[in-house]
């Protein structure tokens, strides 16, 4: 059909355009429409939207099997409750990374199993310099491709090319302008950059169009803390707090004690205590928790427990909140293993 109206318009098409419109498959409509709304379900990233997109795209290959794309959906559930700490590493990583080969070993020309092997390996299995080729090939494959423009545009944060990044999530968002995550991840782009008023303005922008939104909450928490607002940042923890007595009652001693500091010197070893549950505080999020308290040496010992725990969120380290404890050599040596660029 594509070719046919390209046709009828007098359009010339690239070779690489008619090679995509020569492989197109056969689809089963039951199937693709539960991929879709797996995929509707998954960019919103909470607990129970990441567990219905796992039944969509579960259905879509019950559907359909050997549907690569319903692959690449699991392989983007299983990272995404990875990512947000729903599911632990040990869990989650084999899964997505299983799945996403799996949609490669499919369907090669597929951009979106590219798109997906790249994620993996660049926030669970931390293979860096083998995620670059993987993004590259997805966006060659299909330019028009939001997902890939967008993943790509934090792997080259991680890599220290911010001028390429925010070319990609511009065009991320140009071919998908009302997606939450796609809104969530310029969000975290304008943090990279330091860009800290640029960057709470996308984050409400998000959080007005999907409340709630984890990723925006935590650019905006987080711009807050880097510009010292610390009135804006109480407010956002009593209401995180509200139905918790025990973190409640912590917060607002430590507040009367010490201002935010000590309020966060107060609920860091409660979040420790709680470490290892399901869906509890993910290591890297105590550690800093004990770096906001100006506790460094447990900072830096929450740190090393996110990386025995494979913490597919330590690729960030390069966002600016971790600025205070950027020249320790611990910090360096953190990177390196990592396989991000020092710095």
């Amino acid at each position: 059909m594509a070719g046919k109206v390209a046709h009828s318009l007098a359009l010339k098409l690239l070779p690489a355009e008619q090679a995509r419109l020569a492989n197109v498959r056969a689809v089963n409509p039951d199937a693709y429409d539960a991929y879709l709304k797996g995929l509707h379900h998954a960019y919103k990233l909470t607990p129970g939207d990441l567990e219905n997109a796992l039944k969509y795209f579960e259905l879509a290959l019950a559907k359909e099997p050997g549907y690569a794309l319903a692959y690449t959906g699991i392989s983007l559930a299983w990272a995404c409750r990875n990512q947000m700490g729903i599911s632990p590493s040990r869990e989650a990583a084999p899964k997505a990374l299983a799945a996403a080969l799996k949609a490669v070993e499919l369907d090669d020309s597929l951009a979106e199993a590219h798109n997906m092997l790249a994620g993996v390996k660049t926030w669970h299995v931390w293979d860096l310099p083998g995620a670059g080729p993987e993004y590259e090939r997805a966006i060659a494959l299909n330019p028009n491709l939001p997902d890939a423009r967008a993943f790509y545009s934090h792997y080259l944060m991680h890599m220290r090319r911010p001028e390429e990044a925010m070319a990609q999530i511009g065009r991320a968002q140009e071919l998908d302008p009302f997606n939450p995550m796609f809104q969530s991840f310029h969000a975290v782009d304008l943090l990279y950059m330091r860009r800290f008023d640029d960057a709470i303005a996308q984050a409400r922008s998000t959080l007005r169009a999907q409340p709630g939104a984890p990723v925006a909450f935590f650019v905006l928490y987080t711009s807050y803390y880097c510009q010292g607002k610390y009135d804006e940042l109480v407010k956002l923890d009593r209401e995180q707090f509200a139905g918790d007595p025990e973190l409640k009652a912590a917060y607002e001693q430590g507040l009367a004690e010490g201002g935010y500091a000590g309020a966060t010197g107060r609920i860091a070893p409660i979040f420790a205590a709680r470490y290892g549950r399901t869906g509890a505080v993910l290591a890297m999020s105590v550690g800093w928790t004990f770096a906001c308290a100006g506790e460094r040496d447990r900072a830096f010992e929450w740190l090393e427990k996110a990386f025995e725990d494979r913490d597919p969120n330590l690729p960030y380290l390069g966002t600016p909140e971790w600025d205070a404890l950027r020249p320790d050599p611990r910090f360096q040596s953190l990177l390196r293993r990592i396989g991000l660029p020092a710095g």
